[in-house]
């Protein structure tokens, strides 16, 4: 009798184990591929992460803290022996390919340009991490959209280069109940001219202080005219971390956003 329940018990926990995901040991090589690396994965499961990971962009760059660095150099990477590489930008895109002949398996994480989709993206990447109710759970605590106020808001950058229609920066100001002041397609210039006529009430900015250097001094970002018109506006400095790249976190962005209007 006592063998015999004693094998049941094994086959239950045979069975158990069998039911757990399988979670692999994991390589990132960008910073936008780390956000859903760290948010996902379980810490021993990380193997490396990319040499930005604790950089100011970098949202969750306090996870990265002891992690160990790489570079997105293939031979780097494949003396790591990691089960997956995830990627959003890093390397070389056809390296992928190049990992996979070394029976190591690849995610590209794909690209959304609204806020909604980037809660299919975070469940892609996390099925491959054997994370789903991880992604669930970070999905489910979003902020809600929050209703509309009747604003417009453009969105201003160190570079003189304004965000349009159709961007992910126009899907957070609406997710935050504004619209988008700047009516063109895309990324644009910001127009001196047509802002002169008509001053926003409200500008949006970001990574202004970044690198100062690196922002041309004949920006329009730079000019008196535009520095007064931003005086006399209300601005609201968004979090470059979050929009950086195009995460669930962009969700977050715009609730923090909404509770930031006066």
């Amino acid at each position: 009798m006592k063998t015999g329940l004693s094998a049941f018990c094994l086959l239950v926990v045979a069975g158990f184990a069998q039911a757990e995901p399988v979670r692999p040991s994991i390589v990132s090589l960008d910073f936008c591929a780390d956000q859903f690396v760290l948010a996902l994965a379980d810490r021993e499961q990380i193997l490396a992460v990319s040499k930005d990971a604790e950089r100011r962009f970098s949202h969750l760059r306090g996870k990265a803290a002891g992690i160990p660095k790489v570079r997105a150099a293939a031979e780097d990477v494949i003396a790591l022996k990691p089960d997956l590489v995830v990627r959003s930008f890093g390397g070389d895109s056809r390296a992928l390919a190049f990992y996979e002949r070394f029976g190591i398996g690849t995610v590209q994480i794909g690209y959304a340009d609204d806020v909604q989709g980037t809660a299919e993206i975070l469940r892609s990447v996390a099925a491959a991490l054997g994370q789903g109710a991880r992604a669930e759970a970070l999905i489910a605590a979003r902020p809600e959209p929050a209703p509309k106020t009747g604003r417009a808001a453009l969105y201003v950058t160190p570079g003189g280069v304004s965000a349009g229609k159709g961007t992910m920066i126009e899907s957070i100001m609406q997710r935050a109940g504004l619209a988008n002041a700047n009516p063109h397609e895309g990324w644009t210039d910001l127009p001196l001219e047509q802002l002169v006529l008509a001053p926003p009430s409200l500008m949006l900015t970001a990574f202004f202080g970044f690198d100062d250097d690196a922002t041309d001094r004949w920006s329009v970002s730079r000019h008196p005219v535009m520095q007064r018109l931003m005086a006399g506006a209300e601005v609201i400095a968004l979090d470059e971390s979050r929009v950086s790249c195009p995460a669930w976190l962009v969700a977050d962005e715009a609730g923090d956003l909404a509770r930031a209007l006066k």
